[in-house]
């Protein structure tokens, strides 16, 4: 588009660029109301994913609480270093997730605020603005196969206590197995099971693959929450493998990433029967 501009007897044409809408400015409205209406979480971080010294340590899940066309409002973590993390008028960064996407948001922590949850119940919140900046946070390097209808018994979560480290047996909790990668895996759980995942980052597994009956133990670290639309009650959380020794990760990795594979030529096996 051309626009012509007089000044005096001479003619000055500009030519202007037409606005490109960012498809990932509706996108993440519409996946916070998704998270919102299904009570789930958000992972917070006052870093951004893309600066060198960003951890996994330092991001938080956190529910979604609220938001309206001026802010959003995340429930406070409950662990001391959270609390110590995030201030009043600092940048907060929030990772949502949907399926296969991952958008993280630039925000900024307007407040801290009393917010009730029913007439009995009151939690505290930040209250933080909408995304300054939005991009992509998409990093899954594996593919994640569905295993709903294979026959794999509900898998021990032991949670591991947040400052010493070491196995808390009497939260102890199972969940079924629904989707796994060589990078993690989704279960569903009870409600009631849901304090525990926000409150312990990290978890200890094990899990027996029923191609070969071997058992593989590992670490996971819970990444995302959300009710399902089946059974009532019923918590779909995502995790991820969490594993120092990167020799051991690469044996648990390999084991999985062949695991999938079976799956998929077990579903496969069974399409075909079908036909």
């Amino acid at each position: 588009m051309s626009v012509r501009v007089f000044i005096g007897v001479h003619r000055l044409e500009i030519e202007i660029e037409p606005a490109v809408s960012d498809p990932l400015q509706t996108q993440w409205i519409e996946i916070a109301q998704h998270i919102l209406q299904r009570n789930g979480a958000v992972t917070i971080s006052p870093l951004s994913m893309e600066d060198e010294d960003y951890s996994e340590e330092s991001a938080y899940g956190s529910r979604l609480l609220d938001m309206n066309d001026r802010h959003m409002v995340v429930e406070v973590p409950t662990a001391a270093a959270a609390k110590q993390a995030f201030k009043t008028d600092s940048p907060i960064f929030v990772v949502l997730v949907h399926r296969s996407m991952r958008l993280e948001l630039a925000c900024k922590i307007e407040d801290r605020i009393k917010f009730s949850i029913n007439a009995k119940f009151q939690t505290i919140g930040y209250q933080i603005s909408h995304p300054k900046k939005i991009g992509s946070a998409q990093r899954r390097a594996y593919y994640r196969a569905h295993v709903t209808a294979m026959p794999i018994d509900p898998i021990k979560f032991l949670p591991l206590d947040p400052v010493l480290k070491h196995p808390m047996h009497e939260l102890a909790f199972k969940g079924k197995l629904v989707n796994i990668s060589g990078g993690g895996m989704g279960v569903i759980v009870q409600k009631d099971d849901v304090p525990t995942l926000r409150d312990c980052k990290f978890f200890d597994c094990d899990l027996v693959l029923p191609m070969d009956k071997e058992h593989i133990k590992f670490t996971l670290q819970c990444q995302s929450m959300h009710t399902t639309s089946g059974r009532k009650g019923d918590v779909y959380v995502g995790l991820k493998f969490k594993i120092d020794d990167p020799v051991k990760q690469r044996e648990v990795v390999d084991k999985l990433v062949k695991y999938t594979a079976w799956v998929q030529r077990e579903q496969l096996k069974h399409q075909h029967e079908k036909i």
